[in-house]
C-alpha cells in the first residue's frame, strides 16, 4: 500500500522519485523512474542541516525544505525522525507537490505504524 501512495506521488508533473526515509534507519520505501536511484545520501545530508538548524536556533521543528535549480527536491517531515522526499525536473510545482503531501501524508504515517 506504501508504495502505491508513492507512485502517486511520481504522476505529479516533474516528480521522478518519491522516497521516505528515516534518521534512524536510512531509506525505508522508494518509488521512482526506471534506471534511477533516489538520492538518499544528498537527502539524508539536508535533514541533518535542518535538524542542526532546529537545535542551533531554536525556532522549532523544521516541517518542510526545498530546494530549487537545475532540479528540484522538497524534504517533509512526516513525523518525529520520517521524512517523504520528493525530487524531479524543473518544470515541477512546489505547491502541487506540497497539496498532494497534505493529502496523503496521514495515510503515510498509518501505514509506517
Amino acid at each position: 500500500m506504501l508504495q502505491r501512495i508513492l507512485a502517486r506521488f511520481t504522476a505529479l508533473t516533474g516528480v521522478d522519485q518519491a522516497y521516505i526515509i528515516s534518521t534512524r534507519d536510512g531509506l525505508v520505501s522508494a518509488v521512482g523512474k526506471r534506471n534511477r536511484v533516489p538520492e538518499v545520501e544528498h537527502a539524508t545530508q539536508l535533514l541533518k542541516t535542518l535538524i542542526d538548524m532546529e537545535q542551533s536556533t531554536g525556532i522549532g521543528q523544521g516541517l518542510e525544505m526545498w530546494c530549487e535549480g537545475g532540479e528540484k527536491l522538497m524534504l517533509s517531515r512526516l513525523n518525529i525522525d520520517s521524512f517523504l522526499v520528493l525530487s524531479g525536473k524543473k518544470g515541477g510545482r512546489i505547491a502541487r507537490w506540497r497539496h498532494a503531501i497534505d493529502r496523503d501524508a496521514d495515510m503515510i504515517c498509518a501505514l509506517m505504524r
